[in-house]
Formats: structure tokens, C-alpha cells, sequence
């Protein structure tokens, strides 16, 4: 069983309400069997420098824990040489996990200008779905979607709804302008990111995506 935990990064406001510029939906692909190892990384690494091992370290709490920025974090630091090493710690955990990451970014502007009534976030849902039964059907696995049902960079709305739709219909229906995704079952899964690792790993991930555009 393959487990893709899917964040987002960038927001679906328009530019008249300070809208980003882009969208990017990114998914981390994990098998099951290596989900209580991960979790054990990442919490000794929150206790060991926040003594606290639910603690939740996201990119925006990361980067701006960094001691030499006046911007506030929820897991700010003291010390640079803390955080650097925080950092580094961080970036090699990330680099030893065996995922697959997918990623889909959406230009606004151009998406609106061919689409203006639609939601990107529901188009870039649809294609990570599609990305996620080729590989699972390459591999002859099952899949299931773990997801924040929250979206929006500083006001949140709860989107689970549409998604959820949007997730039954790919999976079960045909003659749209999606390819059908039998290998991933369930109903999509949602959980916020300060309860789940996944979701966690998976904006750390999307972040950086994020910044090359």
C-alpha cells in the first residue's frame, strides 16, 4: 500500500485579494511499511531541539526560525548555530526518506484567462490524482490520499467538500477530461498538518517548488 500525503503552497484568492501568482499542489508518496520509521525520525529531531516531539515544523515556521529575521515562528530560535544545525538535520532526514514526489503547478493568470469560472486548486488536484494511479499502476499497488482540508495562506477555508467530489468522481467515473484512477481507494483522508508527519513532510517538500517559479 502506497500512502501520498498532499500539501499546498501558494493560495486559489484572486490577485484583487493579494492573491500568489501560482499554485502548486504536491503530493509525497511513501509505502506503509515505512511510515512508523519516518514518524520516529522526525520526532526525535523535534525533541532534540524543541524538547517537545508533536511539535509541528512546517516551511514558513522553518524558515522564519532562523534567529537573524524579525519575523515571528511558532518554533523560533536563539541561537543561529541551533538553527543551522536544525536546519541541516532537517534537510538530511528529507533526503534519506524513499518517496516520490509529485508536483503540480498552476499558473493563475493564464488558468483564469482560459478557465475564469474554475477552481486551479481542483485542476491540480486532478492531475496529481492521475500522476499517482500511473505510478501506482506501474508498481501494482493500491494508494490511498491523506490531505490538510485547509487552504489559504493566511485565512483558512476548509475545502473538504469539493475535494472529496472531485476525489469519488476521478476514481469511479469515466468520459471526463481525467483518466479514471481505480488503484487508489478510499474516500480522499483529511487531516490538518500540526496532527500529521506526512502532511508535514509534504509542505517542507512543496516549498521549495514553490520558490523556482
Amino acid at each position: 500500500m502506497y500512502l501520498m500525503y498532499i500539501d499546498e503552497s501558494g493560495n486559489t484568492a484572486t490577485f484583487q485579494e493579494n492573491g500568489s501568482k501560482i499554485l502548486v499542489l504536491t503530493g509525497c508518496i511513501i509505502e506503509e511499511d515505512q511510515k512508523l520509521s519516518i514518524e520516529q525520525k522526525f520526532r526525535a529531531i523535534k525533541k532534540k531541539f524543541y524538547f517537545d516531539p508533536d511539535i509541528e515544523i512546517k516551511s514558513n515556521y522553518l524558515r522564519y526560525a532562523n534567529p537573524d529575521t524579525n519575523i515571528s515562528s511558532p518554533i523560533k530560535l536563539k541561537d543561529r548555530h541551533k538553527y543551522d544545525e536544525l536546519e541541516k538535520e532537517i534537510a538530511e532526514f528529507m533526503q534519506e526518506i524513499r518517496s516520490v514526489l509529485i508536483s503540480v503547478v498552476i499558473d493563475k493568470k493564464a488558468y483564469w484567462e482560459r478557465y475564469p469560472a474554475q477552481n486551479p486548486y481542483e485542476a491540480a488536484y486532478i492531475f496529481l490524482l492521475e500522476r499517482y494511479q500511473t505510478i501506482l499502476q506501474r508498481s501494482n499497488h493500491y494508494g490511498i490520499c491523506i490531505i490538510d482540508p485547509r487552504e489559504g495562506t493566511v485565512e483558512k477555508k476548509f475545502i473538504d467538500k469539493e475535494i472529496d467530489k472531485i476525489h469519488n468522481l476521478v476514481r469511479w467515473s469515466e468520459g471526463g477530461f481525467w483518466k479514471k484512477c481505480p488503484n487508489i481507494i478510499e474516500r480522499a483522508l483529511f487531516s490538518t498538518s500540526d496532527l500529521t508527519v506526512g502532511i508535514q513532510l509534504a509542505d517542507l517538500y512543496c516549498y521549495p517548488v514553490y520558490h523556482i517559479f
